[in-house]
């Protein structure tokens, strides 16, 4: 029994010896294993460097580097387009920046603003020039143009090459030539001509301007790819536009056979349409007219107006004036009294009443 015990506490105190030895070893090192293995030194470690606070930097660069990249500002585009806007309703050339270019034409620079060039408003020259449309050697340069559309709420901006060159040609155009050109669409209110030589002027003859007889739309008498000759009117060079008369490179028939209708003596009772009646009463009580009389009408079925329509063809003594108003197959002879008017201001009086009568 007593064998026993002392043998149990040998075996504890042994095991405490282990504990103990094993706590005050030191853990073996990979180094010194690897070392020892390879027969080498194993190398010293670097020595861990002190770390010190950075030097902050300067207030400006702390600002920069804090400021979020931006590109103009709202006001800044406002205030672009509406100079593009200004400088299109005045017809003005700018110049702008090459910066690109696409499947569709080339992008360029105004101002603040990315603009869009399509290849038909291109200078044909430099097309011509371009091998295979390929205008990327004209990317920087800097070339002049027309703007066609500044549409702030779309963000778009178009603009032509071609119509600078085409603006210096109509500038050329006055009031009185005659024209050339190719009908290129037909509406209600008249048809669009495309001039020849001007690849980017196109003209308007309004439906009034067509012919002296009457139609009911434009296309009877104009259809698409017709070849016409017209007359100037009026010339917008701003937006290359013409407004053009087919008719009045003939004689208005009712001028011609005028003294040759049959006139019969007749008050303002005997005048059939509406419009005529309302330009009598309309002229007597205009500023400086005295007396308004319908002294003899006729009828007329080979020459139609359209519209209404009112001729100074006499000025008589001590301010009395004749004048023809007609519409439709419809003509009366008016005779007026306006002592104190000229006869251009009676020629401005009778063709502003008539415009007021006919948009009533």
């Amino acid at each position: 029994m007593l064998v026993s015990m002392q043998s149990s506490t040998c075996l504890a105190t042994q095991r405490a010896s282990a504990r103990c030895f094993k706590a005050s070893a030191p853990a073996p090192r990979v180094v010194s294993v690897v070392a020892q293995a390879t027969g080498k030194r194993a190398p010293a470690e670097a020595p861990v460097p002190a770390l010190t606070r950075p030097k902050p930097a300067s207030a400006e660069k702390q600002a920069q580097a804090q400021a979020p990249s931006q590109g103009p500002s709202q006001a800044a585009i406002a205030e672009a387009y509406a100079k593009a806007a200004a400088a299109k309703e005045r017809g003005e050339t700018v110049e702008v920046k090459v910066v690109g270019q696409n499947e569709g034409g080339v992008m360029v620079q105004f101002g603040p603003l990315r603009g869009f060039m399509p290849y038909n408003k291109v200078d044909p020259a430099r097309l011509r020039a371009c091998a295979d449309g390929d205008l990327t050697k004209l990317v920087g340069q800097q070339i002049k143009a027309r703007i066609i559309t500044a549409d702030i709420s779309r963000k778009e901006l178009v603009l032509s090459e071609r119509q600078v060159a085409a603006a210096e040609a109509l500038g050329r155009v006055v009031v009185g030539d005659v024209i050339e050109g190719v009908v290129t669409g037909v509406e209600d209110y008249g048809a669009f001509i495309q001039v020849k030589g001007l690849a980017d002027v196109f003209g308007l003859v309004h439906k009034s301007e067509v012919t002296w007889a009457r139609i009911l739309t434009v296309d009877e008498v104009l259809k698409l790819g017709q070849e016409v000759r017209a007359k100037v009117l009026s010339v917008d060079v701003a937006n290359c536009r013409l407004a053009l008369s087919i008719k009045q490179l003939t004689t208005d028939p009712l001028k011609v056979s005028l003294d040759g209708l049959d006139w019969e003596a007749a008050d303002v009772s005997a005048v059939e349409e509406p419009e005529l009646k309302v330009l009598v009463e309309s002229l007597a009580k205009s500023p400086g007219v005295s007396n308004v009389d319908v002294t003899r009408v006729a009828v007329d079925p080979h020459h139609v107006a359209q519209e209404l329509e009112v001729y100074l063809v006499r000025t008589g003594a001590d301010g009395v004036y004749d004048a023809v108003a007609r519409l439709g197959t419809s003509s009366a002879q008016l005779k007026l009294t306006a002592p104190d008017l000229s006869r251009d201001q009676v020629k401005q009086m009778l063709q502003r009443v008539a415009r007021e009568v006919a948009a009533a």
